[in-house]
């Protein structure tokens, strides 16, 4: 009697409230209703996840499940985040119907489709006449309301600092996602500043131009340094070379061609922004390489049955950095020492204007520079 107790708490708990299978992190299941009534549709529950015991870096690490699927189906990314010292939230939205599906069958020559249609569900715009998307359960609008309500429920783990009043405080936030939610994450980093873009398995390819809709190599208001991207060579639903070409479209490949993972020699896969796996699923999901680089019942397994094989890839997906510029300062001059690459330069940390052909040291005289000036190479 006392485990059968045992095992219905733990069951209501991991539905309804926080999990007690961490002593330490605090996660919790709620539904988009529950944040706003009006919603009530696409109405399965959030998740969402904080490690108080480790030290928070201010950045929430928002996940957007692929077709179909919910974020149930994806909580150990999140709660390996949090692990990082992120917040972290999946979050469940709009994605009823593949975007890729829907724009062929519905619009097959318009070249901007899938980013009409992708913006629809992000803003709830009218663009697109195959969707309906509405103000109300717009991601924007989901995630606003999602925040809130763990602020106002939890008021003293953080979830206000990734906004203000009605704004989300986009900068703050790391967006990833899941095939279509892939293609959304990486729409809202063409059109947000965010802090970061990562991207599971995803491209939106446009079938009577063979080649990538428009929208993918479009103007990005996230720099390119802050974008990552992680696909399955053998991934049953989306042609891997297909997915190199979008890779290039999206300008992730920038910093080289894909590496791929389990047989790099480099801990920091070489600095690429473009990885690749091909590695077999688990073997409850043995067909799943769509799945296998994030979904839980798909994701490889160490040993010990538990960790994902992908955790170090995980983990510097969220947290590698471009290789810094080091900076030497004299009385008079600014020294610039840095590995071959090409220099870049801005005074806001958005708009990136490559600098005329230099070799390192690069001194500039103080008394020229702005009170803020910043540099980076674009290819380490």
């Amino acid at each position: 009697m006392k485990r059968t107790l045992a095992l219905l708490t733990a069951l209501v708990l991991a539905i309804f409230g926080e999990s007690t299978a961490s002593a330490v992190q605090q996660r919790v299941f709620f539904a988009p209703s529950a944040t706003d009534p009006a919603i009530t549709q696409f109405n399965n529950n959030h998740y969402a996840v904080v490690d108080p015991a480790v030290t928070s870096r201010g950045r929430l690490v928002l996940f957007l499940p692929g077709t179909g699927a919910i974020p149930f189906h994806y909580r150990e990314f999140p709660q390996n985040a949090a692990s990082l010292g992120f917040h972290a939230l999946g979050l469940m939205y709009a994605n009823g119907s593949a975007i890729n599906a829907l724009c062929a069958q519905n619009a097959p020559l318009d070249a901007n489709a899938a980013g009409n249609a992708r913006l629809e569900v992000i803003d709830g715009t009218d663009r697109v006449s195959f969707l309906s998307v509405d103000s109300i359960n717009c991601i924007q609008s989901r995630l606003l309301k999602a925040l809130q309500y763990l602020h106002a429920t939890y008021p003293t783990r953080g979830w206000n600092q990734f906004y203000s009043g009605s704004t989300v405080l986009w900068s703050k936030l790391i967006v990833c996602g899941h095939s279509q939610g892939a293609g959304m994450a990486a729409m809202l980093a063409k059109t947000r500043v965010t802090d970061r873009c990562v991207m599971f398995t995803d491209m939106d390819w446009w079938i009577a131009g063979n080649r990538p809709y428009n929208w993918m190599s479009s103007a990005s208001q996230t720099p390119v340094d802050r974008w990552f991207f992680l696909a399955h060579e053998r991934d049953q639903f989306l042609d891997f070379t297909e997915m190199q070409t979008s890779a290039a479209a999206l300008d992730v490949t920038r910093y080289g061609a894909h590496v791929q993972v389990e047989s790099s020699t480099s801990a920091s896969f070489s600095g690429r922004h473009f990885l690749s796996t091909n590695l077999d699923p688990a073997p409850a999901q043995s067909t799943s390489y769509h799945g296998c680089p994030i979904v839980d019942a798909a994701v490889p397994r160490q040993t010990d049955g538990v960790t994902p094989v992908l955790k170090p890839v995980w983990d510097y997906l969220l947290l590698h950095e471009t290789m810094p510029i080091t900076v030497e300062a004299t009385a008079t001059t600014i020294s610039l020492l840095f590995s071959p690459g090409t220099l870049e330069q801005s005074d806001d940390l958005t708009l990136w204007t490559p600098q005329p052909a230099a070799t390192s040291p690069l001194t500039l005289p103080l008394s020229t520079l702005p009170s803020r000036r910043f540099y980076r190479l674009s290819t380490p």
